[in-house]
């Protein structure tokens, strides 16, 4: 909390969010991204999760303590209402809009991340991207944050299909509705693909309400440095050899895709 009412910048805490999230989006660039089951590479996802939840709780407290201070408030004021645990969006968005009330109406405003939407059960259909808006964002993030609650204290692992406990509160969406359900119907697993969804949901939702406070304090803030945990593997892996339909293609061979009815490579699921 120190460094962060320190810091001499807003740019200088999105530096610190960059490198907080240096190592879960290296354990990204591990997996092998293929179907079927990883190996030990199922330990990948829960966590590049953790790590995702963890420096959005760091980047939060820092970047609102070091935003406060530059509108004049006191180090007790501060530490005072950053007295935050597990923050989800939906949190930090109520605790700006009271700071900040000008800032209140920008929030949500013309908001998108496009993540990995879950294949239909009980059909063959593939992970399928699609954009989430600010509301279906939040309910999404808080759903991630139970899925950290049950990890961080031992009720589910991350391996495999397991049973989620459902939180306490009824106003809170259990992990279940962001993770993908077993064919059975027993159970739900944290897979590469929800792992991926929960690092682009929040990093940026960061971003969007970093960006609003900023410009609210006349500061511009640049996010380069801050890994944007690609939908897709990078180039290198999908280098198609020659033109769709009916080509081979290095994914093909190494198991990442299959070609669709629309000629165009489609993500295949990675458990």
């Amino acid at each position: 909390m120190t460094s962060a009412v320190l810091a001499p910048s807003l740019q200088a805490s999105v530096e610190r969010y960059a490198r907080a999230l240096k190592v879960p989006s290296g354990l990204l660039a591990l997996h092998p991204r293929r179907p079927g089951n990883p190996g030990s590479a199922a330990a990948l996802a829960p966590a590049i999760t953790l790590g995702v939840l963890s420096a959005f709780e760091g980047f939060a407290e820092d970047f609102l303590a070091t935003a406060l201070y530059l509108q004049g408030q006191s180090f007790a004021e501060i530490a005072k209402k950053l007295n935050l645990s597990n923050p989800d969006v939906a949190d930090i968005e109520a605790l700006v809009s009271r700071e900040f009330p000008t800032v209140r109406r920008q929030l949500g405003a013309a908001f998108k991340v496009t993540v990995w939407s879950q294949p239909v059960l009980g059909k063959k259909t593939l992970w399928y991207q699609d954009d989430l808006n600010w509301e279906v964002t939040k309910l999404q993030a808080r759903g991630w944050m139970q899925v950290r609650h049950c990890l961080a204290h031992g009720l589910a692992s991350g391996w495999g299909t397991e049973v989620w406990p459902a939180p306490v509160r009824k106003d809170v969406p259990p992990a279940a509705t962001v993770l993908l359900p077993a064919k059975s119907g027993k159970g739900h697993s944290l897979v590469l693909h929800g792992a991926i969804s929960c690092a682009r949901i929040y990093r940026t939702a960061a971003e969007h309400i970093a960006d609003a406070v900023a410009h609210h304090l006349a500061e511009d803030l640049n996010w380069s440095a801050v890994p944007d945990f690609p939908l897709e593997p990078e180039a290198g892996w999908w280098r198609v050899h020659h033109p769709w339909p009916g080509a081979d293609c290095e994914m093909r061979l190494q198991g990442l895709c299959e070609p669709t009815g629309g000629g165009r490579p489609s993500a295949a699921i990675s458990q």
